[in-house]
């Protein structure tokens, strides 16, 4: 074989080496980038309607005006569009009967002021489900990042062997090479 041709292969090997570290690291950090997003978008933007849903409800007093139960109500109907977490369709449902009430012109005061209890207690248990989610998505993206760290290292342990042995055996297979061509 020329010497040509073995340093052809030689930086074809090397090339590909540099190529399949270089993808196994872009999939590992585009599957964590996936991850993380995952866990803000969903239960973030619940956390999110949530907090102005309980502000409105601590800010104002029964009866809501008309301004705070129209702002309630776009909250309400974002989280009913943003359901992720297994539960939390029950409790957002429970939460919309209960505001039901608490803008029910002929509720009386009492029973407002237990469907605004309830309506608190539904918003506990939301915040409650999402801040568990976040918790055990978080938990399996970081063990993802640590088996991806391992594969990482893996991956850089076997292309910097390759890459040293191709700098140990380069040299003496070009020698070898050179040295057959001047015998003939």
């Amino acid at each position: 074989m020329k010497a040509k041709t073995k340093l052809r292969l030689a930086f074809g090997l090397l090339f590909t080496i540099v190529l399949i570290f270089g993808g196994v690291s872009l999939y590992f950090m585009n599957r964590m980038a996936s991850s993380s997003k995952s866990i803000l978008k969903d239960n973030y933007e619940s956390l999110s309607y949530l907090g102005k849903m309980r502000k409105v409800l601590d800010d104002s007093a029964l009866p809501l005006s008309s301004v705070s139960a129209k702002q309630f109500s776009l909250e309400l109907e974002k989280e009913r569009n943003n359901i992720t977490e297994e539960g939390e369709r029950e409790a957002v449902t429970a939460l919309s009967q209960a505001y039901k009430t608490i803008i029910d012109p002929a509720a009386d005061i009492p029973a407002k002021q237990e469907a605004l209890n309830k309506a608190r207690l539904q918003i506990r248990i939301i915040e409650e489900l999402n801040m568990n989610a976040v918790v055990r998505k978080n938990t399996v993206a970081q063990e993802g990042i640590e088996k991806a760290a391992t594969y990482l290292v893996l991956a850089a342990s076997i292309c910097f062997l390759l890459l040293f042995s191709l700098i140990v055996n380069l040299p003496d297979l070009i020698a070898k090479s050179q040295k057959d061509f001047i015998e003939l």
